[in-house]
């Protein structure tokens, strides 16, 4: 959440000339509402599964797509998106996962400027979001650090030199 997962994998698919597709952008378009909503009139278990759902709808086509011929996906995931066990395991044995490590504070301070999309952060203090990440971060960096298959250290300075490493790696 924060991470630059959006912006770097839009700058990836536009330096390897592939497609990109943020999830929570095509679960809102495909549910015609936000996440922020969604979590609202449905709950975050229900999202959970529906985001796991889409994400398999997603991978599914592209393996129907690279069975033909080469093809290539940016796929940005939720923040949360592998916290479901399902989607976890999607994401380990069917894709190539890169983690996007961040430091607390430049997550802090992105997130403080813009929490609008952000069902779990909505509403809160800068205090009260410090103590959400570190909360989310001890639940969660387990999961990411498992499932990656690289994990990189993520800040905006780093971001154009990750999307020259990923393009190497995803073309080579």
């Amino acid at each position: 959440m924060g991470c630059g997962k959006s912006t770097l994998g839009r700058g990836l698919a536009a330096a390897c000339n592939c497609r990109f597709i943020d999830l929570d952008d095509y679960i809102e378009a495909k549910w015609a509402m936000s996440v922020s909503t969604i979590f609202e009139r449905k709950g975050e278990e229900w999202f959970r599964q529906e985001e796991c759902a889409c994400l398999e709808e997603i991978v599914d086509e592209y393996e129907y797509l690279n069975s033909k011929e080469q093809y290539t996906l940016v796929l940005a995931l939720g923040g949360g998106t592998v916290t479901y066990a399902p989607s976890a395991a999607i994401v380990r044995e069917k894709t190539s996962c890169f983690y996007l490590q961040c430091p607390k504070e430049v997550l802090l301070s992105r997130l403080i400027k813009n929490n609008s999309r952000r069902p779990l952060l909505a509403g809160k203090t800068p205090e009260e979001m410090s103590l959400a990440i570190d909360n989310m971060m001890a639940r969660r960096e387990g999961i990411y650090i498992s499932i990656a298959h690289q994990i990189y250290p993520s800040g905006i300075k780093k971001l154009a030199a990750q999307i020259s490493d990923f393009k190497e790696m995803i073309q080579g």
